[in-house]
């Protein structure tokens, strides 16, 4: 019996640190950005709205989730968190994309919740243009986007 409990340890602690060990740095920086959440209607549809928040006079709306896996190589820097009808949300954080020079991608990952899936947003300027995407964003072919 002792021996089947050690074993089970000894497998919940690989698989936590083989789950963990992706290195991404899940640290705010010591000034955050805190990115309030703002609506974006699409100028084709009016129906068609997006939650959407800005960086760098940028406005990001969501464009997919992650395909495979996401290493630590592949998140820059951490620039802040979501703020939503003014309520912040520290867990969920936003990060640039190191295999996106013209940071036309941004990354909202949630810190907390490891079932949660990864929500990439693309920048608006870039509707209609033919742009390149990391291989690990998966579309989820919203409107906007076709």
């Amino acid at each position: 019996m002792k021996r089947l409990l050690l074993v089970a340890v000894i497998g919940l602690t690989v698989f936590m640190a083989w789950g963990c060990g992706n290195g991404i740095n899940y640290e705010l920086p010591d000034e955050p950005i805190k990115f309030s959440t703002q609506t974006f209607v699409s100028p084709v549809d009016k129906n068609d709205t997006y939650s959407a928040i800005k960086y760098n006079d940028r406005l990001y709306i969501p464009y997919g989730t992650l395909d495979k896996t996401l290493k630590g190589d592949d998140v820059g820097a951490c620039l802040g968190y979501i703020v939503q009808d003014g309520v912040a949300d520290k867990n969920t954080r936003v990060y640039v994309l190191t295999a996106d020079k013209d940071v036309n991608y941004l990354a909202e990952i949630n810190t907390e919740g490891f079932m949660d899936q990864h929500i990439f947003l693309r920048a608006e300027d870039t509707i209609g243009k033919n742009i390149d995407t990391p291989s690990y964003i998966d579309s989820l072919n919203y409107d906007i986007w076709r």
